[in-house]
């Protein structure tokens, strides 16, 4: 049974115990009314007496009923009301003796007994209250009385009083017996009951929850908790309907399925009231109630709990916010954008119209997040998120869906030019340049567009073609964007297949290391091989190096590739000399991904040291925009790659944007002249200028300067005119297969390797 069960069974009994006690009042008064008529009868009393006695006695009954049925008497700490009882008794005793003398034996006797009653009933300073009571009204009958007489008027008045005295004797004896059990049980049940209601008021106190009562008309009489509550006031609801009240309730079926409910009498459990409190300061009270009926089964109101929620409301909504939101720049996040677009899917399907999907990537944040760390990273995401939130009109949604990736949703668009309006806003928004660090920086964003119903009629495949026509709007130099279409599908579908069969071509020996010789121009000796990879796949066919390599760079595959590239090539070369060919310089290209490679150094020399190959042997190629990236941290790896006694060569040079200042830091040996200047050097002057300057420079910084691309007799005979060390290109030989040239080293005598730059020359 609850707590607020065992309470009221134990306040029914309580009162049970005291309209008891009433009862045996009424049948004293009872008797006392009937023995004095029957005396007055037969005595031929006055019956003015009588009534006077009878209103008392009427009087008296009705205020100890009124008092016992309101709970006064416990108040007063006297649940059976023994003192004002006796009290009222006595003094009709007393009345009795004063008006009526020739009673005065029968009253006397009355009074005798009343105090044997308080002997009994009461405690010592209730029985001196009754004894100072009987000693004044004794001194007054003393002093009013002058004689006391003995009733002898006729024999049945005397029998009367006789029978009267032997009653009273009895009912004193017997009365006072059930009086002081009724009363002893009395006081166990209200001890009983304050324990209860102390244990209820403790946990009250104790809890943060309110206790509350409403009448049969649904009006709150009782709002009470241990723990007061500035945003809710008792006084606030006292004495008012709760659906009457402005109360939001949040509930199926608001308050006419709540009212529909306490008017069946049923029980109800956590009923979520909203309170629209000032300061836009929401507060949430969850209400359990049961319904209160009396022994009649009479409704008498309804009782119950409520609890403040509101932390636990803002608590869930953060969470959901979490859930849904992006929690660095505030955005939608996946799973929400993916909610609303597919409502804008099923409101398009349902009712018509197109909406647009903008894939966003920004091109160059992974530069600035390794640069200038994550912190920086993280405030260029929250300051394009504000650019593209101010760019879009209050109805596109823009989403971020994780890392340098946005989405946008523009709803209800009518033709391409609208939505390539808003595109090229976001390009310009994007390119404008940002604060970081104290440091200028731009990005730029590359934009890929899909429209529904045209490019798909479901959120996954619009959401898949975007981002298909965001990677084509990167191949297309970034910056821009781009509609999805069949010929981009195309593309992607070829790049996919690409990059798929690129993953396991390691695993399943699809590479090949083919060699292209260098040329020493004075000598016309070789001077050295470059490795270079080749793809032959079973699906695809030969795959050219510039399809498959930004592609392996990309996606990190490089790495691995480049390892197995270099193991190959410094095995190959020990298995020339192994075959009795001279040593050759191997040349093998670097890419991005494998210079910053935090495992270079000790792949390197882990490869050197299992092959066995001079380390004076192997020529490491790099690109001038790899080394000009990050001056300070190229300068170190390069040094260290140089202590190894490896030599290192920057190809393609001319194409970057290094000065003679920058490039004397840097411990090169030697400069590759690209092949774009070489196409038109005997023809073309600005071209020849150009060479010449290169071939020029390298002189100068006592590097050797090789031309790629080399494809004519008359590129050659220029080249060797202004000097140039060596050449390669198809005018001497093509990449070939590794027996073709060893057997092409044999008829062209290997140059020597310089040592001046070995480390191994001073050992």
């Amino acid at each position: 049974m609850s707590i607020t069960g065992q309470r009221t069974a134990k306040n029914q009994k309580a009162f049970d115990l005291r309209i008891k006690a009433v009862k045996l009042v009424i049948l004293n008064w009872i008797f006392e009314i009937s023995l004095l008529g029957g005396i007055m009868i037969l005595a031929n009393l006055p019956h003015w007496f009588w009534f006077l006695y009878t209103g008392i006695a009427i009087i008296s009954c009705t205020v100890f009923y009124s008092l016992h049925k309101t709970g006064w008497s416990e108040r007063y700490k006297d649940p059976t009301l023994a003192l004002p009882h006796l009290l009222m008794v006595a003094a009709a005793q007393f009345m009795g003796l004063l008006l009526l003398p020739t009673l005065s034996f029968l009253f006397l006797i009355r009074i005798i007994e009343t105090a044997a009653y308080g002997l009994f009933l009461l405690n010592v300073r209730q029985f001196i209250i009754l004894f100072m009571t009987f000693t004044v009204g004794l001194a007054v009958f003393m002093l009013c009385v002058t004689s006391f007489t003995f009733p002898i008027s006729s024999l049945a008045i005397k029998v009367l009083l006789y029978v009267a005295l032997v009653i009273s004797i009895g009912r004193f004896i017997f009365g006072s017996i059930y009086l002081d059990f009724l009363r002893s049980r009395l006081i166990a049940t209200n001890n009983t009951l304050k324990e209860s209601e102390s244990r209820f008021r403790a946990l009250t106190d104790l809890s943060s929850d309110w206790y509350w009562e409403q009448d049969a008309n649904f009006r709150l009489t009782r709002f009470e908790s241990g723990r007061a509550s500035k945003d809710l006031p008792p006084e606030l609801l006292l004495g008012k309907r709760l659906f009457e009240s402005g109360i939001t309730v949040k509930a199926h079926g608001g308050w006419e399925a709540h009212k529909a409910k306490v008017a069946a009498r049923q029980s109800f459990r956590d009923l979520v009231l909203h309170f629209d409190m000032p300061h836009n300061h929401d507060l949430y009270i969850s209400v359990s109630g049961e319904p209160m009926v009396d022994n009649e089964g009479i409704l008498q109101g309804y009782r119950g709990i409520a609890r403040d929620i509101s932390e636990q409301k803002r608590a869930d909504a953060r969470i959901e916010h979490l859930a849904t939101h992006d929690s660095l720049t505030g955005l939608p996040n996946r799973v929400m954008y993916n909610q609303m677009l597919s409502m804008a899917v099923q409101s398009a399907l349902r009712y018509g119209g197109s909406f647009a999907v903008l894939f966003i990537d920004l091109d160059r944040f992974k530069f600035i997040n390794d640069m200038l760390g994550h912190e920086a990273g993280d405030e260029l995401l929250r300051e394009i998120s504000n650019r593209f939130r101010q760019t879009l009109r209050a109805s596109d949604i823009v989403a971020r869906l994780g890392g340098d990736e946005f989405v946008v949703l523009i709803p209800q668009v009518h033709e391409k030019k609208e939505i390539s309006l808003i595109a090229r806003k976001l390009v310009d928004a994007a390119i404008a340049p940002f604060l970081l660090q104290a440091q200028e920086c731009r990005v730029t964003v590359s934009v890929g567009i899909a429209i529904f119903p045209d490019d798909g009629q479901d959120a996954d495949t619009l959401i898949k073609h975007a981002d298909i026509a965001m990677y084509a709007a990167k191949e297309a130099g970034k910056n821009n964007y781009q509609f999805f279409s069949a010929q981009v599908r195309s593309y992607a579908l070829e790049r996919m297949a690409l990059e798929s069969n690129l993953r396991q071509a390691l695993e399943r020996n699809e590479f090949t290391v083919l060699y292209q010789p260098k040329r020493d121009l004075s000598s016309g000796a070789i001077s050295g091989v470059e490795a270079l990879l080749r793809w032959q796949n079973p699906e695809l066919g030969a795959v050219s190096p510039a399809q498959f390599i930004p592609v392996a760079e990309e996606t990190g595959l490089i790495v691995p590739i480049g390892k197995w590239v270099l193991r190959i090539a410094c095995m190959q070369n020990m298995a020339w000399q192994h075959a009795g060919l001279p040593p050759v310089c191997m040349a093998v290209n670097l890419s991005v991904r494998q210079f910053n490679d935090d495992h270079l150094l000790l792949d390197l020399a882990t490869i050197l040291e299992e092959t066995g190959m001079d380390p004076r042997l192997l020529e490491l190629e790099i690109t001038e925009g790899l080394v000009m990236r990050d001056p300070a941290k190229a300068i170190t790896l390069l040094a260290a790659i140089k202590n190894m006694g490896v030599r290192l060569a920057i190809d393609d040079f001319g194409t970057g944007y290094s000065s003679l200042a920058q490039l004397k830091n840097f411990p090169i040996d030697t400069l590759k002249v690209d092949r774009s200047f070489i196409r038109e050097v005997a023809t073309n002057a600005s071209d020849k200028a150009i060479t010449e300057a290169i071939i020029a420079m390298g002189k100068t910084l006592c590097m050797t300067v090789i031309a790629e691309g080399v494809e004519t007799e008359e590129q050659e005979e220029f080249l060797r005119q202004n000097d140039c060390d060596q050449m390669q290109g198809y005018y001497f030989s093509k990449a070939i297969l590794p027996e073709e040239f060893a057997t092409l080293l044999r008829t062209h005598h290997a140059v020597p390797v310089a040592e001046d730059s070995s480390p191994l020359k001073n050992s």
